[in-house]
């Protein structure tokens, strides 16, 4: 019998991240889900990817050179510095925390409070915020397992090995930066939607903003994991190449 490399023991992590996208979506149309439960479903993924990264960090064992657009108050990060599992993972884990405090603070100042103007928002608001929403917890374990499931697969496939602390410490990754602007833009998009172009029907311009959103964040999240994955290929075809 042939023995097959790990990675042909193929886990169908695709499917599991589109469907795990949609989950929210489905909650603020069937379920009754506000724009700002969706926005804060997001932010709680941000943190569980945050973690996993961190994690990752501390079994990265590529060593990596400086890169002079990798800096720290405008120095560009030592040898020794980039290598560092402990100052990588500090710096890493202080600025994640920062960024998610300013994008929580966001979305509860643009959102929540305006969807606490009346006692049924207000009260969706800390349901939501809360976690005390069923399909809340439903969304949440969803993102909680499918990350999960991407780390276990990242360790199994041996990627550690081709994976260096100075890839995974980028605490502004495009992915990031990308959904941040879809959740400005969507959040003033669902305000004008609801007030202007479907006062009679507020739900409406939330459906459509959360679509579009839902949509554009598989489409990255799908982007992002098949490029990962085909530079992890690569990598690994190479350092068998090495070995021979």
């Amino acid at each position: 019998m042939p023995i097959l490399d790990p990675r042909e023991r193929s886990i169908p992590v695709l499917p599991v991240i589109i469907i795990t996208n949609i989950i929210p979506l489905v909650g603020i149309i069937y379920y009754d889900l506000t724009f700002f439960a969706l926005f804060y479903l997001f932010w709680w993924e941000t943190v569980i990817i945050s973690f996993y990264q961190w994690l990752k960090m501390g079994r990265a064992k590529k060593i990596a050179e400086p890169d002079p657009n990798f800096t720290v108050n405008g120095k560009t990060l030592t040898h020794q510095q980039v290598n560092s599992k402990r100052y990588m993972r500090r710096m890493y884990f202080w600025v994640r925390v920062l960024m998610l405090i300013f994008y929580l603070v966001f979305i509860v100042v643009f959102v929540g409070i305006v969807q606490s103007a009346t006692t049924d928002g207000a009260i969706s608001f800390m349901r939501a915020f809360l976690l005390i929403d069923p399909w809340m917890k439903v969304a949440l374990l969803a993102f909680i397992l499918t990350h999960g499931l991407e780390y276990w697969v990242w360790i199994r496939d041996g990627d550690a090995e081709n994976t260096s602390l100075r890839e995974l410490g980028m605490p502004f990754d495009g992915r990031i930066i990308i959904m941040h602007i879809v959740i400005v833009l969507g959040t003033f998009g669902s305000m004008y939607a609801s007030e202007s172009l479907f006062p009679d029907h507020p739900k409406a311009g939330s459906i459509a903003y959360a679509t579009v959103f839902v949509l554009l964040k598989i489409a990255i999240d799908v982007f992002s994991y098949v490029r990962n994955q085909r530079r992890t290929d690569v990598i690994s075809s190479m350092s068998a190449l090495r070995k021979k």
